[in-house]
């Protein structure tokens, strides 16, 4: 069995403890990490490694930085292959095991017409071009990470408060679509969540408590994969356990995780 997690961490290095027990708690093979808010060499290296884990790091000061932990050392890794003008490091590939994986950080987009939002939806079109050039390759594709886009309206909290508004807005799911029909599954729709299942809480108002949040923490799989999965996790332990609660508290994500036979 091969265990995939992606988790924003919200900076690695300030969650650090979290990470470390998340890790053996659950012992995932692989794992994709999102919004390092750190240059490759300020990585926790050594703490990760102690653990059993190889590193991949496409690292970047303030809001940035992906990463790919992985028992198994990667035959191959590129760095930050979705690339723009900005040359924000938001997405790093890794073969591991025969398997293509893309860890993504979407761009968030801040609000629908500003220009953040024409670049993020300038960045999907570049991952859009990517993705095809993968499969054109292989059939063995996950896509995973932070999107930064609910998919449905199931994946919000209150549909008229969030129609057309950042992460849910239409362009933003056209997107996503585009990605999906090249041949990708979001396999979190093979399971029996409820609507408002969520991976996304902000910190204030007690919206964990309240569950006022978005589903943005995605895995998409090719139907070879897909016929694999056999288990999926939304990890919401990690927002109230004894170790998550201290100071700093632990990230506004959950981690999301699938098994493959």
């Amino acid at each position: 069995m091969l265990k995939i997690a992606t988790w924003n961490v919200n900076s690695v290095n300030a969650r650090l403890s979290h990470l470390l027990k998340w890790l053996d708690e659950f012992s995932p093979d692989i794992v994709l990490l999102q919004e390092l808010k750190c240059v490759a060499e300020a990585f926790p290296h050594m703490e990760v490694e102690e653990k059993g884990y190889n590193i991949a790091v496409s690292g970047q000061k303030t809001y940035n930085g992906v990463a790919i932990i992985s028992k198994t050392k990667p035959s191959f890794v590129e760095y930050n292959p979705v690339k723009t003008s900005a040359n924000e490091a938001r997405s790093i590939t890794a073969v591991i095991d025969g398997i293509t994986i893309v860890n993504l950080y979407v761009v968030n987009g801040k609000d629908v017409g500003t220009d953040k939002y024409a670049y993020k939806l300038a960045w999907l079109k570049k991952l859009q071009s990517y993705t095809k050039s993968l499969l054109s390759k292989t059939d063995q594709l996950v896509l995973l990470g932070d999107f930064n886009i609910a998919p449905t309206d199931d994946d919000v909290y209150d549909i008229e408060k969030t129609k057309d508004q950042i992460l849910c807005s239409q362009n933003e799911r056209k997107s996503l679509q585009k990605l999906e029909s090249m041949g990708l599954y979001d396999v979190f729709h093979d399971y029996s969540f409820p609507p408002q299942t969520f991976t996304w809480w902000d910190y204030r108002s007690g919206a964990f408590q309240r569950n006022i949040g978005y589903r943005i923490d995605l895995i998409l799989l090719t139907d070879s994969l897909k016929k694999r999965c056999t288990d999926y996790y939304i990890d919401k332990d990690t927002r109230y356990k004894s170790w998550c609660l201290l100071e700093p508290r632990t990230s506004d994500h959950v981690p999301v995780r699938i098994t493959l036979k």
